[in-house]
Order: structure tokens, then C-alpha cells, then sequence
């Protein structure tokens, strides 16, 4: 067989077609007509397909192999290979892919690893700023499913309960959405903020201060966070949206553990650091006991109990010395309570006969 027109005379070449409808093989002959490659079946019929409707896939045992896109089961295998002229007319083979055939695979890599590099960016910001969306009733909710409302290891007594109010009301921004605060009895030396404009203070915490000024630099220092909307930001961050969004697993000591142990960035801690030392100053309470209990947390941070509390902040000795700095010697300081309020509070847990410790936390 010949074939000629604008791409020559050209000898058949002997192939086998499986053309997808059945299973047989078809013993057939090829050439080449222009833009056709002509097909010669068994009982001398021709047939003609464009050849830019075929694609290369490659060589193997069977020869050089043709395949159809539009007819999936069609393939034509050429056991002497593809001629020259034939191969030359042919589309070029995929080597990778359509796309990174058309760009070429070196601008095709750039451009994966651009679209990488931002999905990773949009991934690793998007709990800074997706959390500060999160209305406020929404994390209220998430975090009544996450911990509860731990009411059974809540401390309470009426004095204790006013002095904590005076405590908060004096370091919190006026005029803005409350924020519940509560004192467990968890032998921890620990404060949190909780989703949800909630602030928790463990009963280990007044084990360990003895001053009234230095626990509101830490209820301050809490209130920043809930304030500034860390508290989403650092849940969706190191817990992920699925597990915020899931809840509780049912064990709230577990929960809680999760919760209170969250890091924040570096930045958000020095925030919530900048806003305990200026609602310190609105309230003429001094900063220099929370910077005394920073000093003293410096030299035991290594290691002991203040590793809960500790691990996720910034260095103690540069806090100590950033609240030790923001006292104005020529400034008049009144304390946080009085004698009386303090006792109330740091003993409310001890008085409470009804309060249930928290265990196994």
C-alpha cells in the first residue's frame, strides 16, 4: 500500500488495533495521508483519523502505541515502531501532563511552588485573622462545648465572689461585653483566658502569690487576651477548625487541660502584657508586684510547678523587667483590695465546703 497527498509516498506498516468495543484484534495496515493516518482493516475497508486526534503513549513490548482521548479501549500498537514521517506528523507526546507540556516543566515547578508557598501563607495566617471575626455569642458557645461551665469546681462565697468582681471591674476596659471570671480549685499555679470572654484562676495561684497587685498583673494579663481575641486565634491555630468546631470529647478535665494550655504568638502575649500594664496604671494599681512575681518565677522557671504556667509566655526576667520599668516612682498607687477582700478571695476555695475539686487535671 501507498499513500500520497502532501505527506508523500509512504509504504504500509503492519499494527494491531483494539478499538475499544470488543476484545479482539484487529490485524490491520498504516499509512499516512497528509493530515490522516489511514487505517487498512482485514477486508480492505479504509479508514481515516485525523492524527491530531491521537496521542503518543509511549513504547513497550508491544512497539510504538497510539490512543484515542475521545474513545477510551482504543489503542493502536505498531510493532516495528512508528515511522519517521509519521512519528514527525504526530502531536507531541505528554511527558507530564497537558498543562506542564504547554508551560514546560521548569516554569511549571515555579509556578507549583508559588501556589504552594501561598496556600502554606494562607494556612498558617488564617487563624490570625479569622479568629477576631468569630462573633462573640459563636465562641461563647464554642467554649461551653469545649469545657462546660465547670460549676462543680467553681469556688463561691459571697465576699470572695465581690472581691473578684472588684478585682475585674478594676482592670477591664469600661463600657465593653462582661467578662466571666471564675476561681477553680485546681492546685496549679495558673490563670487562662477561656473562648468566649471567660478568665479562669486556679486556686494554686494564690498558694503561691501573696499579693493582691500581682494577681490583678495576671487577671490583667488574661483580660488582654480575651480582649484582643487571641483566644480564637490560638484554638483555631493549635487544636485546628474541625476539633473547635466538634466540642467537647466529654472528659472536661481533659478539655480544660487542652484549652489552658494553649501558645500564644509571641506577639499577642506582649500585647496582652502592654494592656494588664496600662489598665494597671488607669487603675493607680502598682506593677511592681507583678514584676516582683516575675523575678522570682525567672529563677525557678527551668523547672517545679511554674512550667504550666510559664511555657508558653515570653522570658520571665524581660517581663519582670518590663513591669518593674512601667512604675512611676512619683505616682501614687492604691492596692488592688483592701486587707479583708484579698483574705476573701484567696481563701474562697478553702471556705467553699460545697466546691468539688478538679481532678485528674
Amino acid at each position: 500500500m501507498s499513500a500520497g497527498g502532501d505527506g508523500g509516498d509512504e509504504q504500509a506498516v503492519p499494527a494491531i488495533l483494539f478499538d475499544g468495543r470488543s476484545a479482539r484484534r484487529h490485524e490491520i495496515a498504516i499509512g499516512r495521508d497528509a493530515g490522516d493516518l489511514l487505517i487498512v482493516h482485514e477486508t480492505g475497508a479504509i479508514e481515516r483519523i485525523a492524527l491530531a486526534a491521537l496521542e503518543r503513549q509511549g513504547s513497550g513490548p508491544w512497539g510504538d502505541r497510539l490512543v484515542r482521548p475521545d474513545q477510551p479501549g482504543w489503542r493502536l500498537d505498531i510493532p516495528g515502531g512508528l515511522p519517521t514521517a509519521l512519528a514527525a506528523a504526530l502531536p507531541a507526546p505528554h511527558r507530564y501532563g497537558r498543562w506542564i507540556d504547554r508551560m514546560g516543566l521548569g516554569r511549571a515547578a515555579v509556578a507549583f511552588a508559588a501556589i504552594s508557598a501561598a496556600l502554606v501563607g494562607v494556612v498558617l495566617t488564617a487563624p490570625q485573622w479569622l479568629g477576631p471575626l468569630v462573633p462573640l455569642p459563636v465562641e461563647r458557645r464554642i467554649g461551653e462545648a469545649l469545657v462546660g461551665d465547670l460549676a462543680s469546681a467553681t469556688c463561691h462565697t459571697p465576699a470572695g465572689d465581690a472581691a473578684l468582681a472588684k478585682l475585674m471591674a478594676s482592670v477591664d476596659l469600661p463600657g465593653q461585653a462582661p467578662v466571666r471570671a471564675q476561681v477553680l480549685k485546681v492546685g496549679m499555679i495558673n490563670a487562662a483566658a477561656l473562648p468566649g470572654n471567660r478568665v479562669v484562676l486556679f486556686s494554686g495561684l494564690f498558694d503561691e502569690m501573696k499579693d493582691p497587685d500581682a494577681v490583678a498583673g495576671v487577671v490583667a494579663h488574661e483580660l488582654g487576651h480575651a480582649r484582643k481575641r487571641h483566644v480564637m486565634q490560638a484554638l483555631l491555630r493549635e487544636l485546628g477548625l474541625s476539633v473547635v468546631l466538634a466540642g467537647t470529647s466529654g472528659a472536661v478535665p481533659v478539655q480544660l487541660a487542652k484549652v489552658t494550655g494553649l501558645r500564644y504568638s509571641r506577639e499577642a502575649e506582649g500585647e496582652a502584657d502592654a494592656f494588664a500594664r496600662d489598665r494597671l496604671s488607669a487603675a493607680a494599681i502598682s506593677p511592681a508586684a507583678t514584676g516582683a512575681f516575675f523575678a522570682k518565677a525567672a529563677k525557678e522557671e527551668p523547672a517545679g510547678p511554674w512550667m504550666v504556667m510559664l511555657a508558653s509566655h515570653p522570658a520571665s526576667a524581660d517581663r519582670a523587667k518590663a513591669f518593674g520599668g512601667a512604675v512611676d516612682r512619683s505616682r501614687r498607687y492604691r492596692p488592688a483590695l483592701s486587707p479583708a477582700e484579698w483574705q476573701a478571695l484567696s481563701r474562697m476555695c478553702d471556705e467553699d465546703k460545697r466546691v468539688r475539686p478538679l481532678l485528674d487535671f
